[in-house]
């Protein structure tokens, strides 16, 4: 168990509340069950529910060529039915006991999920044993869902701003199995099999690859042991998978399109999940891009009206990270954007964050954090992710504390670290060609 906070008497039924929130702030549980799962918790005070989820280490990084799009496909077969239910007779279960379930396959993991009231705790860990341990993969429901996936991938090409992320990600990673598709490719998807699915299954959903973790109103020890009930003849298999760091490619994409709009985004190496430097690159992505204070949609959309969305977005992977820059825009004002936006991705390295940005930042990633700690589903993924990158639960008031220590100085040696200009990358989706939209441009990373 984790740090306890010294117990305080006295005050106002409301003021006690607030202690004792303060009180379960610290109080974190772990465990790892013979089996191989490992078990983490965290009580909140004030919550009549409890939100679970069974953190599964696989994804889009670990599928092979042939089988692109699997781990995504897998998990959306999960609530098709079990050796015990159908899905309708699941659908119905998890209904009846109120329970709002989901699941979701991502890069580097699997997550399914429940939210329910905390006196219904073992019939809802019951269910998510039946669905994780004993998986149909009913044959008629493959091809139902296999055709839910081609309709998902034809949906993306409808939504630009989200294709130009996602293959700015998959060219700036090429060649790494971080620049893998989650939702794979057509060719794929549409020839993966049942027994495609099922060994996947097999050799991923395995006892030493997952993490279970509960947050809100629960009960430690009968949790573990209704976890240790269900979990005790789970196999064990190869484990976590390990992937080397990731070399970035630099460089220049277009996309054609006949279309009204460009949508462009850059890209530029930042830090893992695990990095000293995490707060430090979140708020440097919020002074960049993160608000309607920020230097993006000040400089590109505030002042100069080029751009009907700029934003920047940061994520920490295991092994790297990634800082991506977007821009949507009319297509005779997309060279412009990509003028601007260059000129501020230089003055960062020149210039540097200024103390007032900083400051507003950190108010701003500050409130997200609280806010999101009120909730007992951001409270359990919080403390799954914590445990799976960092091997540890970390109080809020800790976060906090060293979200307080960034200074621009830390701000700027990052910067440095990164290298912006030296490691950009570019993709564009649009009707305009690359002479048309960087020919010519002052700030010219890749013709040094």
């Amino acid at each position: 168990m984790g740090r306890n906070a010294e117990p305080v008497s006295g005050g106002s039924a409301r003021s006690g509340e607030r202690r004792a929130r303060m009180e379960q702030e610290d109080v974190f549980y772990s465990e790892q069950l013979d089996c191989g799962i490992e078990v983490v918790g965290q009580p909140m005070a004030g919550v009549e529910s409890a939100a679970v989820g069974i953190l599964v280490g696989t994804g889009a990084r670990d599928e092979e060529p042939a089988h692109f799009g699997v781990s995504h496909f897998t998990e959306q077969m999960l609530f098709r039915g079990t050796e015990h239910y159908d899905a309708r007779a699941l659908s119905e279960s998890f209904d009846s006991l109120g329970v709002s379930y989901d699941s979701t396959a991502g890069l580097e993991m699997t997550l399914i999920s429940a939210v329910f009231l905390g006196d219904r705790m073992e019939p809802t860990l019951n269910l998510l044993g039946d669905i994780l341990r004993y998986p149909s993969f009913p044959e008629p429901d493959v091809e139902s869902v296999r055709t839910q996936l081609l309709q998902e991938l034809l949906q993306r090409e409808d939504q630009p701003a989200q294709k130009v992320m996602d293959v700015l990600r998959q060219e700036f990673f090429a060649g790494s199995p971080i620049s893998h598709d989650v939702l794979g490719g057509e060719a794929t998807v549409s020839v993966l099999t049942r027994a495609d699915l099922c060994d996947y299954w097999t050799q991923r959903y395995t006892a030493n690859n997952m993490v279970i973790s509960v947050a809100g109103n629960f009960d430690w020890k009968i949790f573990v042991h209704h976890i240790r009930r269900l979990t005790e003849a789970w196999s064990q298999g190869r484990g976590r998978m390990v992937i080397d760091k990731p070399t970035p490619k630099t460089g220049i994409t277009v996309m054609h399109r006949d279309a009204a709009q460009e949508n462009i985004g850059f890209a530029f190496p930042c830090v893992s999940v695990s990095d000293p430097d995490y707060y430090a690159a979140a708020l440097l992505s919020l002074c960049l891009g993160g608000s309607s204070y920020s230097r993006l949609f000040r400089e590109v959309r505030d002042k100069r009206g080029l751009a009907y969305a700029v934003q920047s977005r940061f994520d920490g992977l295991e092994k790297t990270g990634l800082m991506r820059v977007y821009v949507g825009t009319s297509v005779d004002r997309a060279h412009e954007s990509i003028e601007v936006v260059l000129d501020e991705l230089r003055k960062l390295e020149t210039e540097g964050i200024m103390e007032d940005e900083l400051s507003t930042a950190k108010t701003r990633l500050k409130s997200q954090l609280i806010m999101r700690s009120e909730s007992t589903s951001a409270r359990m993924v919080a403390n799954l992710r914590s445990w799976w990158f960092e091997g540890r639960l970390r109080p809020l008031q800790e976060i906090k504390e060293e979200i307080d220590t960034v200074g621009v100085d830390e701000i700027a040696s990052l910067v440095r670290t990164m290298a912006v200009m030296d490691n950009l990358a570019a993709v564009a989706l649009g009707p305009r060609s690359e002479e048309e939209l960087f020919g010519g441009v002052t700030v010219q990373p890749w013709r040094r």
